[in-house]
């Protein structure tokens, strides 16, 4: 199911809900998990997973195929049996596993970010330039132009006037933005040359894959 859905989450960036329909009926394995884990311990961490995605799908700074797929998961395979440290993940830990080992994946990836794009923030408040840093690359604007899943953090209005914001909204199109950015380029108010910051719309799935993955092989570290 991660596999499949981490594809399309690269492609689109959005999975349909009839795909997760397909894979609702794999929460039937739930049956087989319940006389062996700790019933406590697998609400808490399926609860807080939940709430944790909930809360960043109503900030708009994740889509509702994350929510999906950490409650199928969940739900279908509460317990696993890692080579290290299994004791939380036997027991019913593995949602908030998953969780864990995928946020650390994402932020393996912005420290990256952080360590290439830092040099470019000169000048701005320390503060702005680590969140700059760690979630946006600086590129020219015909780069930009020729890219998918690219949001724009460089705001340029009318009349020429440069502004930063900090994050976007999944809710944006990437294609309205390019249209923008190729009219300003067309109104010459803007060069293709010129540098501007920009945020990856950030398909989770794949991290959530690779979390998941990682919950195989190492369970919670801390017992």
């Amino acid at each position: 199911m991660l596999i499949h859905v981490s594809i399309l989450d690269l492609k689109y960036r959005e999975v349909d809900f009839k795909i997760w329909l397909i894979y609702l009926p794999l929460v039937v394995f739930f049956i087989f998990y319940v006389h062996r884990i700790d019933l406590f311990l697998y609400s808490y961490s399926l609860g807080v997973s939940v709430f944790v995605l909930y809360m960043f799908y109503k900030l708009s700074l994740m889509g509702g195929a994350d929510l999906m797929a950490i409650l199928i998961i969940g739900l279908s395979n509460p317990s696993v049996y890692p080579l290290f440290f299994p004791t939380f993940s036997e027991l019913g830990m593995e949602p908030l596993i998953v969780i864990l080992y995928s946020s650390i994946s994402v932020f393996l990836v912005s420290l990256y970010n952080l360590v290439k794009y830092f040099k470019y923030t000169k000048g701005m408040p320390f503060s702005k330039r680590i969140i700059l840093a760690l979630s946006a690359k600086r590129i020219k604007v015909k780069d930009f132009l020729n890219s998918s899943f690219l949001f724009p953090l460089t705001q340029v209005d009318d009349n020429g006037n440069v502004t930063l914001r900090s994050t976007f909204s999944i809710e944006e199109d990437d294609k309205e933005w390019k249209q923008k950015f190729r009219k300003l380029v067309e109104e010459r108010r803007i060069s293709e040359d010129s540098y501007i910051w920009v945020a990856w719309g950030v398909p989770v799935l794949p991290f959530m894959l690779i979390g998941y993955l990682l919950s195989l092989v190492l369970g919670f570290p801390f017992t």
